[in-house]
């Protein structure tokens, strides 16, 4: 068991409508119904993805009491461009929060990343029980790299940073307690976000912004869709089921499954999924906030803080670009 001290989601103050979107033309009404949101945080060029993660790792640190100086690990996870090149941003957000003695790390893993982060924490503070580790995600998603509406049609992508506080021993007022925690991977679906692209010597060489629904395209005229439906669902049930073994837990003893945040389709395709396994209540979190890059598990983690009363548990899902996939069981301390 590892012990969630405090887990913060923080979203820069604009916001921008789906609605708003579809009336200039940066969606269309397909794309729109495909993603079912409503609105999504929009940062601007002040707030790059590693100030939103040190902004969300010093909510996190003041919520959980901890002195930032105690920190031992510090990951972060991010899936876009963080601001420089060759240059490390967990070492930034270790400076700008206090954390100096800690051990930065990054962790590339996509819409996988905090999810990756997570377990690698998990596995550090079983080596180090006496330890502190947080773990941050950031991500802003702009142009000209990056159009967070139309770069993975239907995938809605908005700009957050996300962190979590984590020890080993439990706090007399630690936010959950990550009772299990599970991954699986599909090495083979990596081409869907490399299609047939030759491999470059530089950033955007292929184009920009980004095309997803290019590469995609191009990954399924090889491979069917149904292959990927099928993989994908099937290591959806593997790591809940894991994370809950693990975890001591019955799937049905879970009062909520969370989903990550990328729109209706995904709700569409895991809801009844998990219906087969489990009488948990299965919920997309994304209306409001659309898809986090790297930080979708520990904005979750954080809903779920308000969402479970003492002593409930809860499961979140989460998936990523690879592909990797990974479900953590909590409780809220009674």
């Amino acid at each position: 068991m590892i012990c969630v001290r405090a887990v913060s989601t923080w979203l820069p103050d604009t916001r921008e409508t789906l609605a708003e979107a579809l009336a200039d033309g940066r969606m269309t009404e397909q794309d729109v119904e495909r993603s079912g949101y409503s609105s999504i945080p929009v940062a601007g060029p002040d707030l790059p993805g590693p100030v939103l993660a040190a902004n969300a790792a010093r909510a996190a640190l003041a919520e959980s009491g901890v002195d930032p100086a105690r920190v031992g690990l510090l990951l972060h996870a991010w899936t876009e461009y963080q601001g420089h090149d060759l240059w490390s941003p967990p070492h930034y957000i270790a400076d700008q929060v206090g954390a100096g003695d800690a051990l930065p790390i990054g962790v590339r893993q996509l819409s996988n990343g905090g999810a990756a982060a997570t377990e690698l924490a998990e596995s550090w503070l079983h080596a180090h029980p006496d330890g502190l580790a947080v773990v941050t995600t950031g991500d802003r998603f702009c142009l000209p790299g990056f159009d967070r509406w139309r770069s993975d049609r239907g995938l809605v992508h908005a700009d957050a940073g996300t962190a979590m506080v984590l020890a080993a021993a439990p706090g007399p007022a630690d936010a959950l307690r990550l009772l299990g925690i599970a991954s699986a991977s599909a090495p083979r679906l990596e081409g869907m976000h490399r299609g047939d692209d030759p491999f470059s010597t530089g950033r955007y060489d292929q184009g920009a912004p980004i095309d997803l629904a290019r590469t995609k395209k191009a990954f399924f005229a090889a491979h069917t869709r149904e292959a990927f439906t099928e993989t994908a669902t099937g290591k959806a049930k593997q790591v809940v089921t894991e994370a809950a073994e693990r975890a001591g837990v019955a799937l049905d003893d879970l009062r909520h499954l969370l989903l990550p945040r990328i729109g209706r389709l995904t709700y569409e395709l895991y809801r009844p999924v998990f219906g087969e396994i489990t009488t948990a209540e299965v919920l997309d979190r994304g209306e409001h906030t659309g898809h986090l890059g790297a930080g979708d598990l520990l904005a979750n983690l954080a809903d779920l803080t308000t969402l479970l009363g003492p002593g409930e548990k809860a499961a979140v899902f989460n998936g990523g670009g690879g592909y990797t996939w990974t479900a953590v069981v909590v409780e809220r301390p009674a």
